[in-house]
């Protein structure tokens, strides 16, 4: 890819359209209380968050060490990552809240609910992918020092 700023640029807004613009989470409304407590998709969120951003720096890194980035690499990569950024903008984008019978419902969230770890599988992969591409290149773009 001639352009190595397109996959930083791809990733950064994956990043901004990931952090949470409204912290919806449980607090204690009893006086003297100051629990708070995380419900589980706000620290998968917080963790894709972080994951991301560290992608993002990596892209950025990779686009001031070389001036051509891995274009089936990156492809694939933004390829696997997207799924778990959509269920995590979107959690009910597959869920039909429009359904009248029970049991369609409940097979509507049984199907959901065996996505959710395949979309965490691809992202995880995808990140093991980009971690052997970042230290590919950077290894061989390092300036000699002999």
């Amino acid at each position: 890819m001639k352009s190595p700023y397109i996959p930083f640029l791809a990733f950064f807004i994956l990043l901004l359209l990931t952090i949470p613009f409204s912290f919806d989470f449980a607090t204690s409304v009893v006086p003297g209380w100051h629990t708070t407590i995380f419900p589980p998709y706000f620290i998968w969120g917080l963790i894709i968050l972080v994951v991301l951003l560290l992608v993002t720096i990596g892209y950025w890194l990779i686009s001031k060490r070389t001036d051509r980035t891995n274009r089936p690499l990156f492809v694939i990569h933004f390829a696997l990552t997207i799924p778990t950024v959509i269920y995590l903008n979107f959690p009910s984008l597959l869920l039909d809240v429009q359904l009248t019978d029970q049991d369609e419902l409940i097979k509507a969230i049984h199907f959901r609910m065996k996505l959710i770890p395949i979309a965490w599988i691809l992202f995880i992969t995808g990140q093991i992918l980009f971690l052997i591409y970042f230290i590919r290149t950077i290894g061989q773009s390092k300036p000699n020092t002999t």
